[in-house]
Formats: C-alpha cells, structure tokens, sequence
C-alpha cells in the first residue's frame, strides 16, 4: 500500500505537534520517505499506525474525520481523479479500477439493485484487526462524498453503512440507526439515484503537487460504459439515455464518443448479456427464468431463443454438458 494514503494523517498530526521521527519509526522509514508517493507498506502496517493516531490523539472519530476532509479534497494523490469524474457513480467505477491497480489490499465494487446501489470493500485475507480504522476513513471519506453531492436533498436515513465498528464514524455524518457494526469492510448502502448525481466541488489545498494516477485510468471509454452496463444489466429498460445520465453526459455525446471506438450501446449490452449469461448457466443452479431476469429480460422465451443464437442450443441442453 502507498504510504500516500497517511499523507493526510502526517499532516494532521505535524499540526497537533507529532515529531516526524516519531511517524517515520512507527512505519520503520527514514524521515525523507514519508511523503514519497512511491513507497509502499504492509497493509498491516498502515492499519496498525492509524490505530496508534487513535490511541495517541484519544481521538475516536480522527479516521471518520480525516475520510471527510479527505471528501473535500486534502488527499491529493486523489484530487484528478476526482476532478475528472462528472458524476458519482463515474468516480466510483473509477476508485474501483485504481484501487484494484495501485493496491491488493482491498477491493471495490460497485452494484446496483433496482432503486438501491452497493458499495462493497472487501478487505484481503490476513488483514489485522486494525484495518477497522482504515475502514472508518473510508466510511467518512465515501459518504463525505455522498453528502456533499446530494446537498440539500441529503438524506441520512436512507443512507446504511455496515463497518467493523460503528463507533469509530460520528452521529455528526450519520445518525446511530445507519451505522451497524459487523463485518471487516465496509458495505454502504443508498440510493441508486445518488449514482446520476454531479460530483461536488472540491476544495484542493493550496500546496496541491499533481501525483500520478495509474495507467487502469486511461482505460477506452467503451469499456467505462461496458462496467456501468454490467452494473445495471438487469434493468429491462437500460438504454442510451440512462447510460447517458449516468456518465454524466448527453445521449448525442455519449453515441459519438463509442462511434469513435467503433461500438454501440446495444454490441456493448448484447457482449455483457453473452458473457454472464454463459457464466451464469454454467456456473450456478438458478432457474433459467432468475438467470434471464437478472440480465434484464422481460420474459424466459426471449432469453432461450437469444441463448441459442450464441450456443446453438437452449440454456438447460447447455447447462447438462457441464
């Protein structure tokens, strides 16, 4: 893991009056090393150096409130990322593709369930205790986020954040009944609406210095669209204008841009369509009838007669040469 993500952390303890050499030999580096972006820790190292900034500061709530100023853009190995995306669920997809390049210490994924989205971070096998602070960060910075881009129509009670331990996050960004304590990670849990929303101005510090972002960023735009699609496969009426919407883009920019890569809305959705569907049949026991709902069909017949133009036989006929 980058020794970046603590940047924020360093900051905030140089202004409580933390000596440097203290930090540097909590995390066994030279002093001149700890704000050198291309230096990588231990996962559990950095978990256990945010739980010593809890225990030293006698700050429960430091981790929830660092995530929001991190929201706000003090994390600046984020902020083109965060500029560059339109909307919330672009950035989200994004976070996704960098944090699965930059690091395997977690991992993110964004779904979607008609009118509720998930956002899941999965912690790697191994993790200490202590990555429950790291959580806790990733709690304030992501519903920071949410917050912010949801403005005056932010409504907490419809937001649910299921983390290791709950008393790490404040009342101040959600009350008590959207925290539960449970399972390592984090589970956030709001409407899928928030996904169509602007991304909020941010408020970078003066001292920016550009850090580059992994090369998964520059990824073909139809291959964005492919992951939003897969995302909302099972809406029977996903089309160009909530594809569109949800890029933050108009119907007219959103067609251009995959005419340039030679790809259309409905190649992109029929592609996704083969692929789970084929996974899915040869994979699971669902019902054919589950397996077509879920990639957003209206009906059985029309998912058999399309699974027998990629195979050249019915889903069950399928499904019995596994």
């Amino acid at each position: 893991m980058s020794v970046a993500f603590l940047q924020p952390f360093f900051d905030e303890l140089l202004r409580r009056g933390t000596k440097r050499s203290e930090m540097a030999a909590r995390v066994s580096l030279q002093e001149d090393a700890l704000f050198d972006p291309s230096v990588t820790l231990p996962a559990n190292t950095v978990y256990a150096f945010l739980g010593w900034v809890v225990t030293s500061t006698n700050d429960l709530l430091i981790c929830d409130r660092i995530g929001q100023k991190m929201a706000n853009g003090d994390w600046t190995p984020l902020l083109p990322l965060m500029t560059s995306a339109k909307t919330v669920g672009d950035f989200l997809l994004k976070f996704s593709m960098m944090s699965s390049e930059r690091s395997r210490a977690a991992t993110y994924k964004l779904e979607s369930e008609g009118p509720i989205a998930l956002w899941r971070l999965l912690r790697a096998k191994g993790a200490s205790s202590e990555a429950c602070y790291a959580d806790a960060v990733a709690t304030g910075f992501f519903v920071g986020i949410l917050k912010s881009a949801a403005g005056r129509n932010w409504e907490p009670s419809k937001v649910i954040a299921v983390l290791p331990d709950s008393s790490l996050v404040s009342t101040d960004l959600l009350p008590s009944t959207s925290k539960l304590s449970g399972q390592a990670g984090l589970i956030l849990r709001f409407p899928s609406a928030y996904l169509a929303l602007n991304m909020p101005a941010i408020s970078p510090p003066s001292d920016f210095v550009d850090v580059d972002i992994p090369s998964k960023l520059e990824t073909t735009f139809a291959e964005r669209v492919r992951q939003l699609i897969e995302l909302r496969i099972s809406e029977p009426d996903l089309g160009v204008d909530t594809i569109a919407q949800d890029l933050g883009l108009s119907r007219w920019k959103l067609q251009s841009l995959l005419k340039v890569e030679g790809m259309m809305i409905s190649e992109i959705r029929g592609e996704v369509r083969n692929r789970l569907a084929l996974e899915r049949v040869a994979t699971t026991k669902d019902s054919v009838s589950s397996i077509a709902a879920s990639l957003g069909y209206t009906n059985s017949s029309n998912f058999t007669r399309a699974f027998r133009g990629w195979t050249g036989m019915s889903p069950r006929d399928h499904r019995k040469t596994r």
